[in-house]
């Protein structure tokens, strides 16, 4: 009787989160966490990326005119430069201007805080954003973080394709 009256309880509870929109919330694509493609040319509006291998974003980018490969990352606070290529920027910190600490999956990591001219992504310019130059053999993955991503006029991904709006 007992386990009756619990399984009728749990069929009205599904019941009605169903008709309220409760499970709708989560079955929503969300941005992923890592983003990967080359942009799709569009005119001056919204440029389109492609999922590469895995699931991630990557995209040809100009900082201060130069290319540099980034990986999209919604979860990276900031842009993040590998030593070479802030190297290929001329962009050289010393020992003290390693003053930034970054807590990662992967342990502790020191990084020099920079704020780079600008950085163009198809039409979609940019300027005065801030980032991070980590040191030799930290990574040599570029991000292209939240200082680029939260200064868009929005974006959105579907984990097939991801819109950058200008």
């Amino acid at each position: 009787m007992r386990f009756t009256l619990l399984a009728a309880l749990v069929m009205l509870a599904v019941g009605v989160a169903a008709q309220t929109g409760f499970f709708e919330r989560f079955a929503t694509p969300m941005a992923v966490n890592v983003i990967a493609a080359n942009p799709r040319p569009t005119p001056s509006g919204p440029v389109v990326l492609d999922a590469g291998p895995g699931g991630h974003f990557f995209v040809d980018a100009a900082v201060a005119g130069r290319s540099v490969r980034f990986m999209v990352d919604t979860g990276a606070s900031l842009v993040v430069l590998s030593a070479e290529t802030a190297r290929r920027l001329d962009i050289r910190p010393t020992a003290a201007d390693f003053s930034g600490v970054s807590r990662t999956a992967n342990g502790t990591v020191r990084f020099a805080p920079v704020r780079l001219a600008d950085i163009r992504v198809g039409a979609i310019r940019i300027m005065g954003v801030d980032a991070a130059v980590l040191p030799d053999g930290a990574s040599d993955t570029d991000l292209l973080g939240m200082s680029f991503l939260g200064r868009l006029g929005g974006f959105r991904s579907d984990g097939r394709t991801m819109v950058l709006a200008p």
